[in-house]
């Protein structure tokens, strides 16, 4: 059983992010378009950050380790809002992200993929999302890129220190 809800609407954007209109999730995505999404990375007050291991059950990149959270931008949301719905559906966490909280754009062929990133003050209580959730756990950041690389995505393992940077700045 697949977990990812393939009746999801979307925005459509040409490639300087014009609303076009709509697309369904599982329909092909017309020639020259793009739909958003969102990556959030979530450190703790020790500096560890926060991966999960996605779900067997997900159409792409299944039970492999990702980012602490994220998915598409839903029809009408902000990248912002999806950010938060995310966070919460997966992580079971209300956290308030903003625009100025995106520290990366990332393009990719049919999708534009928004990295935000936050610091927690405390080790907070998680409660994964179990259908698309495989495992959560908090790693050094150095260890993170390490799975990460291992395991092909280098470009996240990336992120994750952009986004450690992004943190530490003044």
């Amino acid at each position: 059983m697949v977990s990812d809800r393939l009746d999801e609407q979307w925005d459509l954007y040409d490639r300087a992010l014009h609303r076009l209109g709509t697309q369904r999730r599982g329909d092909p995505m017309p020639p020259g378009t793009v739909h958003l999404t969102v990556a959030a990375l979530v450190f703790g007050p020790d500096g560890r950050v926060l991966l999960q291991r996605r779900s067997p059950q997900k159409l792409h990149r299944p039970n492999t380790w990702d980012a602490s959270a994220g998915g598409s931008v839903l029809l009408e949301e902000t990248p912002a809002q999806a950010v938060r719905r995310e966070v919460q559906e997966e992580l079971g966490l209300t956290l308030a992200f903003a625009p100025a909280d995106r520290f990366a754009r990332v393009w990719h062929a049919t999708w534009v993929e928004d990295w935000f990133t936050v610091g927690l003050p405390t080790v907070p209580v998680l409660h994964r999302q179990q259908t698309e959730v495989a495992a959560l756990t908090w790693c050094a950041v150095a260890s993170a890129c390490a799975r990460l690389a291992a395991q092909g995505d280098a470009a996240y393992a990336d992120q994750v220190r952009a986004a450690q940077a992004w943190l530490a700045r003044p």
